[in-house]
């Protein structure tokens, strides 16, 4: 007998998300932290659309948004002299992407939403426990957990390691986690009081002539800023600790006559430049998620975004093996999906973290380059949607090209449910999967998964029918233009958000072979498609 379906190793964002996706869904978890408390550090600071959309599906984007600060302003300084100021205006909200900008939020507050939204779903954070070892076999993980004082074995179905780049769980697994550590790079982060530069100015960054880096973060809705400061040996070949009076010195000698001083230093930590992953996600019955299973530069913010992703796309297939709705090949998946994200991500933190000093002579000409280059690259940041294009859960059947295909983030639209001003995100938000029919409805027989899969069909203005909570009405046409859809267009939206078939022409087979293809057990014979009328 199992104690508890999922244990999860680690509480930071990468776990938390997890958790709160796995207890919406009611599946139990117990969630280890290592830690005897709550983080204080920043840390990952950046959180993209992607990372937004999910946490509108998860119920808490008004609180991040609340909290959180879009950035749009650099300064950036070649030596002590500043080379430009930089000014990239916010995307405008679209139908199709509400939230089509990072904004900044430490990590630290990110994971208390997250930890809130945990307890508001019935679950918990056991701090000061860790995962000391475990041993898996057909039907599940015994972990055994540690909390300084004793020791307990915990049965579970699942155990998934998002206990960060020092992971206990893929230690035990011994999964090689190749890839490259620079023991010669090396940079000091803090988060501390600071005067004498302007919060409305946003991310100041200097760069010195030989090749070190200070970066300065305003923390939204509080006056303590991240500072970020590359470090170097001293002549006897020993690193800096990490301490008030090394990063005060640190910016006394690369921002020159600005008159800066750091105060009250809540959180220091030295940071090594790690480039490192797993060449798989999956043992069994024990998963990697997150920086257990990746780390990289900080340059980019892909860190905590990727992990909260990771976790994500596990989620909804986890609770669906342990509900017995699909096979467990489901889980599959996930590496097929989530390590090649994570292997272009790596790819992209090395060329940002490449960057070097241009000569001196270059820098005029350099001005106008590296201020279309850093413009350039903050547009990039905000399309931050993977696809998953060769996926196994990916079928694509339209025979021509649109704004998206299968495999693609489902983009949003205005809808109407019943007379309601609503949005399409507002009809995916939850733990099912999503049918919408453009046209003739898929009356499908779905036995006991009824309750996770949700069918719509879709009515133009224009078109009469039956009225219920399964009709939506695209008035304003930005549904079907978003999906180029047609009569007869049906999509499968997963339950993480992403289009799993898209087909134009759909046959009742066409919909029945796909949801075989994610392992749902299903009738093997459902009713015909019925026509509405709409």
């Amino acid at each position: 007998m199992n104690d508890v379906d999922v244990v999860i190793a680690g509480a930071g964002p990468t776990g938390l998300t997890l958790a709160c996706d796995l207890a919406r869904r009611g599946v139990a978890c117990r969630v280890l932290e290592r830690s005897t408390e709550p983080a204080r550090g920043s840390r990952g600071v950046t959180l993209k659309p992607r990372s937004l959309e999910a946490f509108d599906d998860l119920g808490i984007i008004d609180r991040v948004l609340a909290t959180a600060h879009l950035e749009s302003r650099i300064r950036f300084h070649l030596g002590t002299d500043l080379l430009f100021d930089l000014h990239v205006p916010p995307s405008a909200a679209e139908p199709s992407r509400p939230y089509p900008n990072p904004v900044a939020l430490p990590q630290w507050r990110t994971e208390s939403l997250l930890r809130d939204r945990l307890a508001e779903l019935g679950g918990t954070v056991e701090f000061g426990r860790r995962v000391a070892d475990f041993a898996a076999d057909d039907e599940g993980v015994s972990v055994v957990v540690e909390d300084g004082t004793r020791t307990e074995t915990v049965r579970a179905r699942y155990l998934v390691g998002a206990d960060g780049g020092r992971s206990r769980v893929r230690s035990v697994l011994a999964l090689p986690f190749s890839g490259v550590t620079a023991e010669d790079t090396r940079a000091l982060l803090a988060d501390v009081a600071l005067t004498g530069l302007n919060r409305e100015n946003g991310v100041h960054l200097w760069m010195t002539t030989d090749g070190h880096l200070l970066a300065a973060r305003p923390i939204p809705h509080s006056d303590t800023w991240q500072v970020v400061a590359s470090l170097e040996p001293d002549a006897d070949g020993h690193w800096p600790q990490p301490s008030l009076e090394n990063l005060r010195h640190a910016v006394a000698t690369r921002t020159g006559p600005h008159d800066i001083h750091l105060t009250d230093p809540s959180w220091l930590s030295v940071w090594r430049y790690n480039l490192r992953m797993v060449d798989t996600y999956r043992a069994g019955r024990v998963l990697l998620a997150g920086d257990a299973a990746h780390v990289h530069s900080p340059f980019g913010g892909h860190g905590m975004n990727t992990g909260i992703q990771d976790a994500y796309n596990l989620g909804w297939k986890l609770a669906l093996v342990l509900h017995g709705a699909a096979d467990d090949t489901l889980l599959d998946s996930y590496e097929t999906e989530r390590l090649p994200v994570g292997r272009a991500i790596l790819a992209d933190s090395d060329r940002r973290f490449s960057t070097r000093v241009p000569p001196r002579v270059l820098r005029p000409l350099l001005r106008l380059i590296l201020k279309r280059l850093f413009a350039h690259q903050q547009r990039a940041t905000r399309n931050d949607h993977p696809t998953y294009p060769a996926s196994p859960l990916t079928l694509h059947r339209t025979g021509r090209h649109g704004p998206v295909r299968a495999g693609d983030a489902a983009p949003d639209a205005p809808v109407e449910i019943n007379g309601r001003a609503a949005r399409l995100y507002d009809v995916l938000r939850g733990p099912h999967l999503t049918i919408l029919a453009f046209g003739p409805a898929p009356n499908l027989d779905l036995g006991a998964l009824g309750r996770r899969i949700h069918v719509h069909t879709v009515a133009s203005a224009d078109k009469h029918g039956t009225t219920g909570d399964d009709r939506l009405v695209d008035r304003t046409g930005h549904l079907r233009s978003a999906y180029s859809a047609h009569d007869g267009t049906v999509v499968v939206i997963r339950p993480d958000g992403y289009i799993g078939l898209m087909a134009h022409t759909a046959s009742e087979q066409t919909v029945t072979d796909y949801l075989h293809r994610i392992g749902l057990r299903i009738p093997q014979h459902p009713p015909d498609f019925l026509h509405t009328g709409c």
